[in-house]
Protein backbone atom coordinates (compact mmCIF):
# COMPACT_ATOMS: atom_id res chain seq x y z
CA UNK A 1 0.00 0.00 0.00
CA UNK A 2 1.08 3.58 -0.81
CA UNK A 3 2.33 5.87 2.28
CA UNK A 4 0.14 9.17 2.12
CA UNK A 5 2.06 11.27 4.13
CA UNK A 6 5.08 10.01 1.42
CA UNK A 7 2.56 10.89 -1.60
CA UNK A 8 1.47 14.01 0.00
CA UNK A 9 5.17 15.52 0.46
CA UNK A 10 5.59 14.99 -2.63
CA UNK A 11 2.28 16.50 -4.26
CA UNK A 12 3.13 20.08 -4.48
CA UNK A 13 5.44 21.39 -6.11
CA UNK A 14 7.52 23.42 -4.13
CA UNK A 15 8.28 20.23 -2.51
CA UNK A 16 9.37 18.79 -5.15
CA UNK A 17 12.10 22.16 -6.70
CA UNK A 18 12.97 21.62 -2.77
CA UNK A 19 13.65 18.67 -2.85
CA UNK A 20 15.74 18.70 -5.61
CA UNK A 21 17.65 22.01 -4.38
CA UNK A 22 18.27 19.89 -1.16
CA UNK A 23 19.87 16.87 -3.31
CA UNK A 24 22.06 19.35 -5.08
CA UNK A 25 23.20 21.23 -1.70
CA UNK A 26 22.30 21.54 2.14
CA UNK A 27 20.46 24.14 2.85
CA UNK A 28 18.30 26.01 5.06
CA UNK A 29 14.62 26.34 4.31
CA UNK A 30 15.48 30.19 4.47
CA UNK A 31 18.44 29.52 1.78
CA UNK A 32 16.01 27.81 -0.57
CA UNK A 33 12.87 29.95 -0.30
CA UNK A 34 13.15 31.99 -3.35
CA UNK A 35 14.46 28.84 -5.28
CA UNK A 36 10.95 27.79 -4.78
CA UNK A 37 9.35 31.23 -5.17
CA UNK A 38 7.88 31.25 -1.44
CA UNK A 39 8.53 33.28 1.90
CA UNK A 40 10.71 31.54 4.37
CA UNK A 41 8.27 30.75 6.62
CA UNK A 42 6.00 29.05 3.64
CA UNK A 43 9.15 27.17 2.52
CA UNK A 44 9.73 25.97 6.14
CA UNK A 45 6.29 24.47 5.89
CA UNK A 46 6.86 22.14 3.09
CA UNK A 47 10.14 21.20 4.33
CA UNK A 48 8.75 20.23 7.06
CA UNK A 49 6.60 18.30 5.04
CA UNK A 50 9.38 16.39 3.33
CA UNK A 51 10.64 15.59 6.61
CA UNK A 52 7.64 13.87 7.94
CA UNK A 53 7.83 11.87 4.59
CA UNK A 54 11.15 10.77 5.51
CA UNK A 55 13.00 12.18 2.24
CA UNK A 56 15.19 14.75 3.83
CA UNK A 57 17.39 14.69 7.56
CA UNK A 58 18.36 17.79 9.32
CA UNK A 59 22.30 17.97 9.45
CA UNK A 60 23.28 20.87 11.31
CA UNK A 61 21.47 23.80 13.32
CA UNK A 62 22.75 27.13 13.23
CA UNK A 63 22.03 29.82 15.90
CA UNK A 64 20.65 32.74 13.86
CA UNK A 65 19.26 36.03 15.95
CA UNK A 66 16.84 34.62 18.09
CA UNK A 67 15.99 31.74 16.87
CA UNK A 68 17.87 28.00 15.86
CA UNK A 69 17.85 27.49 11.84
CA UNK A 70 18.16 24.08 10.37
CA UNK A 71 19.97 22.73 7.78
CA UNK A 72 18.91 20.14 5.67
CA UNK A 73 19.78 17.61 3.10
CA UNK A 74 18.12 14.69 1.26
CA UNK A 75 18.37 11.04 2.33
CA UNK A 76 19.71 8.41 0.36
CA UNK A 77 16.50 6.24 1.44
CA UNK A 78 13.96 9.09 0.57
CA UNK A 79 15.69 8.71 -3.17
CA UNK A 80 14.64 4.79 -3.14
CA UNK A 81 11.39 4.93 -1.92
CA UNK A 82 10.63 7.36 -4.83
CA UNK A 83 12.11 5.77 -7.38
CA UNK A 84 10.55 2.60 -6.22
CA UNK A 85 7.30 4.16 -6.70
CA UNK A 86 7.41 5.41 -9.56
CA UNK A 87 8.87 2.14 -11.23
CA UNK A 88 5.90 0.35 -10.12
CA UNK A 89 4.11 3.10 -11.04
CA UNK A 90 5.40 2.91 -14.78
CA UNK A 91 5.01 -1.21 -14.92
CA UNK A 92 1.27 -0.92 -13.28
CA UNK A 93 1.00 1.79 -16.27
CA UNK A 94 2.64 -0.89 -18.88
CA UNK A 95 0.50 -3.69 -18.00
CA UNK A 96 -3.04 -1.55 -18.24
Amino acid sequence: MLDPVFLAALGHPARLQALVSLEKRPASSREIAGEVELSPSATAYHVRKLYEAGLIVPVETRQRRAFEERVWRTRSGGWVKLNKLLLETAARNARA
